[in-house]
């Protein structure tokens, strides 16, 4: 079967901390402009708002809070080495003169990496929801059939 044809315009999920913001960019875009449209996304006044509801938060919220960026320069945008299709915990750094089509496929997520006051790469911080489903349900609200008790 030949491989599926990339489309014109790629979806991509910036990624970091509990926070995912959709971009579109044309598939000859680069990893450059993908920057700049990140450090709109991470400047926005949307991320100075608490959390609107008391009950979603967690205890170590502040731990999850995204860090303030003022230029280009304070972070990195990156993307999840795999091995066998499987993510290996490990991020590359990518290109910025790359073009997107010949570093990242359609829907891929690409993860944003922060510097310390040093100019040094921290690790990536990002809460991954589990894709199985039966890893977050709780099954002690699950009814189901029931054998009849005689």
């Amino acid at each position: 079967m030949p491989p599926r044809v990339q489309p014109k315009n790629f979806i991509l999920l910036l990624k970091t901390h509990k926070l995912t913001v959709f971009l579109t960019f044309p598939s000859t875009a680069t990893v450059a402009e993908v920057k700049e449209e990140a450090l709109s996304a991470l400047t926005a006044s949307v991320l100075d708002n608490p959390e609107p509801n008391p009950a979603v938060m967690d205890e170590d919220s502040g731990e999850w809070e995204v860090p303030k960026v003022s230029s280009l320069d304070d972070f990195e945008l990156a993307r999840m080495v795999k091995a066998q299709g499987r993510p290996t915990g490990r991020y590359e750094k990518l290109d910025p003169g790359a073009q997107l089509k010949s570093v990242l496929a359609n829907w891929d997520p690409v993860f944003v990496q922060f510097k310390d006051p040093d100019g040094l790469l921290l690790p990536v911080k990002v809460s991954i929801p589990p894709i199985n489903p039966e890893e977050y349900e709780d099954t002690s609200t699950q009814k189901g059939k029931r054998k009849a008790e005689e």
